[in-house]
């Protein structure tokens, strides 16, 4: 049992409706973000068999994870700065589509270009369905259709990476093999050590997880991290403290995105799973 708890958020509307409309802010606030991470710097054989060349790499983030059998690439617009719609080539959620992940889709195409017309929205098109969300963290108790939401918080391409999901995991989801709790953690765009070390395992001591106790957030370092030799942009905090860690940070400076900008201080709330 942890020993603080996270406080409850007053605003926080729950529903068990998913028909017709959306039923509260947070579903179209499913989707996080947009990442511009690669301008014609993606071969296109990596995943578009069908094409030759260099192609735009967009990971596209969303707070639930998704089913992989309702993706496609007409699932997907994107609207650059010129009012330009684009459709991606293909798309995939390799290579974070573990159990428990299956949140970040990477989009190939021509997306427009940093300078003279970078991309600014990106919409859901198509029937794109998440899976039965997992306990804690849904807002509704079925499975959820996205056909419609948006999000304009596209990151461009001169920024460095940002977290944009944190989670706390147990049971068969959890790869610690020590400490007492474990907060999945995930960027917006593939990442490699900025300073020092040859892997995420090398920057765990730059993570900082906070609990809220007795009216302050108390800092813990985690004591280790895993699940970090996928190559994908999700891994895993282990700590050893009892008390329950609510928040996550990073120093700047310490990851950098494909194109080598490094990240700026990033945080995010974790939220909660049983599974």
């Amino acid at each position: 049992m942890f020993s603080c708890n996270k406080k409850e958020d007053p605003q926080e509307q729950v529903t068990n409706d998913c028909t017709g409309e959306y039923a509260s802010e947070e579903i179209q606030d499913t989707l996080v973000s947009a990442f511009f991470g690669l301008d014609n710097a993606l071969p296109s054989l990596f995943l578009c068999n069908q094409q030759a060349g260099l192609l735009d790499g967009m990971p596209v983030n969303f707070k639930f994870p998704l089913d992989a059998s309702s993706l496609s690439e007409t699932d997907f617009e994107v609207i650059d700065s010129l009012g330009n719609i684009h459709t991606p080539i293909c798309v995939s959620m390799a290579p974070a589509d573990e159990n428990g992940e299956n949140r970040t889709v990477l989009l190939l195409g021509e997306f427009g270009t940093a300078v003279i017309n970078p991309p600014v929205e990106v919409r859901v098109v198509g029937d794109l369905f998440t899976t039965d969300t997992l306990s804690g963290e849904s807002v509704c108790s079925a499975i959820i259709n996205l056909n419609g939401i948006t999000t304009t918080n596209v990151i461009p391409l001169a920024d460095g990476p940002s977290l944009f999901f944190a989670q706390r995991i147990d049971g068969n989801l959890n790869e610690c093999n020590s400490g007492t709790q474990t907060v999945q953690v995930a960027w917006n765009g593939g990442i490699t050590p900025f300073i020092g070390g040859d892997t995420e395992s090398d920057l765990f001591q730059y993570y900082v997880g906070y609990s809220y106790c007795s009216g302050d957030l108390i800092p813990h370092v985690p004591i280790s991290i895993v699940d970090i030799n996928d190559n994908d942009n999700f891994h895993q905090l282990c700590f050893s403290t009892s008390d329950e860690i609510v928040k996550i940070s990073m120093m700047a400076n310490t990851v950098e995105d494909p194109n080598h900008d490094p990240n700026l201080y990033s945080e995010i709330d974790v939220s909660s799973c049983t599974e």
